[in-house]
């Protein structure tokens, strides 16, 4: 049994910390919010599909994002 910490999908504040975070990472990285936004979004219903736990997904989620555009 999963245990889901996170609020619902739809929730407005959940779209807007997860815009606001892709944003910050757009700026530290200069990647188009665009695409970090994509990135960000994949890479958390990535985390989510296997996640027991799902209270510190964005915080995951943003991190790997960011090393992925570091990379590159």
């Amino acid at each position: 049994m999963a245990i889901s910490l996170r609020r619902p999908a739809a929730d407005s504040t959940e779209s807007t910390q997860d815009r606001a975070t892709a944003e910050a990472i757009a700026k530290d990285t200069d990647t188009p919010p665009e695409i970090v936004q994509e990135i960000y979004e994949q890479e958390l219903s990535s985390l989510a599909s296997e996640a027991k736990i799902t209270q510190y997904l964005d915080v995951l989620a943003a991190r790997r994002v960011r090393m992925m555009l570091r990379k590159h």
